[in-house]
């Protein structure tokens, strides 16, 4: 017979080996599953069902000749999309985005404006682009049939590994982008860092999740910046989130949309059919 001693050891034994594995698998997403990072992917960039989703950045843009940072212009811009999940391994959206140039001392819209490297006085450009097809998928994204200023160019879109700490989330995509050779040939690099919180990306009742994104970029000049031959590039950063509705934007976003581009605001989603 047992003596008590060895019973409880015994007992102990198997309550430690218990206690040292899960009785349960561990509920939520597991970023380490391409199907999991894939949905965990779309809730901080859009969404997993049909809804209009709205991001927006704020921030600004730099010359960089001869390695010397000099401030250009601001950055305010806005991107509508609308996801569908088409497999268990992609989505398909559609993505529309509206950009302004501001002046960095007033914040208005820069129509005219002055290159502080070369001098010139240029036309600033209005920037819509989209709206556009695309497909996610874990391992990136690919554009449908590019048009505009993207017919020709050459993209490369990649998602960086997840970085997990505590309930922070950090997922990175990273863009690059090469037109045709020539003089003076597009080169576009682009890094946005999407952050949000572990426990609302595993829960399943969500479409969406509040993102907090960063933006770096280094483009080559731009034709209309009216650089000429000096060389160099530039760089940009920028910080924005998402919102629920057209009414998160900013409000000078708003006042300059409403103005320029009224479609956008008006029905959002009808631009986004095919």
């Amino acid at each position: 017979m047992l003596d008590r001693r060895s019973l409880l050891a015994g007992l102990g034994a198997v309550a430690l080996a218990a206690a040292s594995r899960p009785a349960w698998p561990r509920p939520g997403l597991d970023l380490g599953n391409r199907r999991d990072l894939l949905t965990a992917i779309a809730k901080m960039r859009g969404a997993t069902d049909d809804r209009l989703c709205i991001g927006y950045v704020v921030g600004a843009r730099y010359a960089v000749p001869e390695h010397r940072v000099i401030p250009m212009m601001g950055i305010l811009a806005a991107t509508f999309s609308q996801y569908r999940r088409v497999s268990d391994d992609a989505f398909e959206a559609r993505a529309l985005e509206i950009a302004y140039f501001t002046d960095l001392s007033t914040g208005k819209l820069l129509e005219k404006w002055k290159n502080p490297v070369t001098g010139t006085v240029v036309d600033v450009p209005l920037t819509r682009m989209g709206p556009s097809s695309i497909r996610l998928t874990a391992d990136g994204l690919t554009v449908a049939n590019p048009s505009g200023e993207a017919t020709g160019l050459k993209l490369e879109h990649i998602f960086q590994p997840p970085v997990v700490v505590g309930d922070d989330v950090w997922i990175t995509e990273q863009i690059n982008v090469d037109g045709p050779p020539g003089p003076r040939p597009f080169v576009y690099n682009e890094l946005s860092t999407f952050h949000g919180r572990k426990s609302e990306l595993d829960n399943p009742a969500r479409a969406t999740v509040p993102t907090q994104v960063q933006y770096q970029s280094l483009i080559t000049y731009r034709p209309w910046m009216g650089f000429g031959d000096t060389p160099g590039h530039t760089i940009a950063r920028g910080a924005g989130t998402h919102v629920a509705g057209i009414d998160g934007l900013p409000p000078y976003y708003l006042e300059l949309t409403k103005r320029l581009h009224p479609d956008v605001l008006k029905d959002p989603l009808a631009l986004l059919r095919p």
